[in-house]
């Protein structure tokens, strides 16, 4: 019964529809403005679709400059598996590694693999295309939501979240398990950690011992969104203009970063963007869990108006939105 209340009472585990429906009257408002129900496909005018539906991971990931990324091979549909190490191999990549879909957000069939076998197992299991890329050590993981006007070459950052990664903290006594099933997180994603989580559950953590559970940084995966406000936004978007200073036509998105240090992070160095999100990533600082709803909500409206700005500017510049009706069916199957 407590998940239940923690679920009604805790917005950060509301389905997104839930979330977002109170919304859609200033939806509607930004669209007649824009003259357009899909203006947020007018935004970053160099992906298909303009990233509004079926965004695709490569597409985006591969027009950044490669010392911001992990090494990374890109996994076909029709790839034979065979050639697959010999391939990672071929870029130096060594197991662990990070194995996503192409075309999935939201941490779907994001999984940590360890070994051949392990990537067999994913490999038959997707049976899609996917990217296979390095595990990043660095120690600071962030969520960046950066945005910039088309005829502007500085940007914004109006969103910065350090994840905190599900772990435990053993007192000498209890098991991981048991430790575990204390933490309304764990236990709300407890079949997919049976599954997924990598460890001894029955192991007896020493006093003071943190043990990371779950290494994937996905809200669903049980990580923790903490709104960086120590992190200074002005320095950040300076950096992130660095980085995206040859990406033409990108405008809008989320950085999924590892980064070795917060001072790193301002001289853009010692960066690896595991994933950048266009148009539909959220403002994930909102998903704090000391947030407030209604602070939450004025949050999302200020973002849609910025995707509205750059739309509408987009727009004048003889760009055109995409159509209705895919998109409605996309959010109807979903």
């Amino acid at each position: 019964m407590r998940l239940f209340w923690i679920k009604i009472f805790k917005f950060e585990f509301w389905p997104w529809k839930v979330f977002y429906a109170p919304l859609l009257p200033y939806y509607l408002f930004l669209s007649v403005k824009c003259r357009s129900l899909t203006f947020p496909s007018l935004v970053n005018t160099c992906l298909q679709n303009g990233g509004f539906f079926e965004e695709n991971k490569k597409e985006i990931l591969t027009q950044i400059p490669a010392e911001y990324l992990p090494k990374s091979l890109y996994i076909e549909r029709d790839t034979d598996f065979t050639s697959i190490n010999s391939l990672m191999e071929h870029r130096s990549i060594e197991y662990p590694v990070v194995a996503k879909p192409l075309d999935e957000q939201r941490g779907k069939n994001v999984e940590i693999i360890t070994d051949e076998a392990e990537l067999l197992t994913y490999y038959l299991k997707v049976s899609k295309a996917f990217v296979i890329q390095e595990f990043v050590q660095f120690p600071i993981e962030l969520a960046i939501l950066y945005s910039r006007l088309p005829h502007e070459r500085k940007g914004v950052v109006s969103s910065i979240t350090i994840k905190e990664f599900l772990s435990v903290t053993g007192d000498g006594k209890q098991s991981i398990q048991k430790l575990l099933k204390a933490n309304y997180r764990a236990v709300l994603i407890w079949e997919e950690l049976l599954i997924n989580a990598k460890i001894d559950f029955q192991r007896i953590p020493s006093f003071g011992e943190t043990i990371i559970v779950e290494k994937i940084g996905n809200h669903c995966r049980g990580t923790i969104f903490r709104n960086a406000t120590e992190i200074d936004k002005a320095k950040t978007a300076a950096a992130i203009d660095k980085i995206m200073a040859d990406f033409e036509g990108f405008n809008y998105g989320r950085f999924d970063l590892k980064v070795k240090s917060v001072e790193d992070l301002y001289a853009a160095k010692n960066i690896k963007i595991l994933e950048l999100n266009g148009v539909n990533a959220d403002a994930a600082h909102i998903f704090d869990p000391n947030y407030g709803l209604i602070q939450a909500m004025k949050d999302v409206a200020w973002h849609w108006k910025r995707l509205a700005d750059i739309a509408a500017f987009n727009l004048s510049q003889g760009y055109s939105p995409i159509a209705f009706k895919p998109i409605l069916n996309k959010i109807l199957k979903s």
